[in-house]
């Protein structure tokens, strides 16, 4: 099983990169001897940029739908 060396969460199989640290997952539980690689601050930052652009589309998907849903609703109310 994968682990995270820094936060030493345990992960399924196919996970390659900590979903909180960031970095990528070692093959064995962490002893403490492990090398951490330091952070990228761009490369960070493009990250946190990416996953808000992200979220703002989910969100602005998630609008167009309810907004569609709302119009079939009175479509089919002045039509009943």
């Amino acid at each position: 099983m994968p682990w995270c060396p820094k936060c030493r969460a345990e992960f399924r199989e196919g996970f390659t990169q900590c979903n909180t640290c960031h970095i990528p997952l070692i093959d064995h539980e962490p002893d403490g001897t492990e090398d951490i690689p330091a952070p990228n601050p761009a490369e960070e930052q493009a990250q946190r940029k990416s996953r808000r652009r992200q979220r703002l589309l989910r969100v602005l998907h998630t609008v167009i739908v309810l907004l569609l849903a709302l119009a079939v609703v009175f479509i089919l109310q002045d039509i009943g």
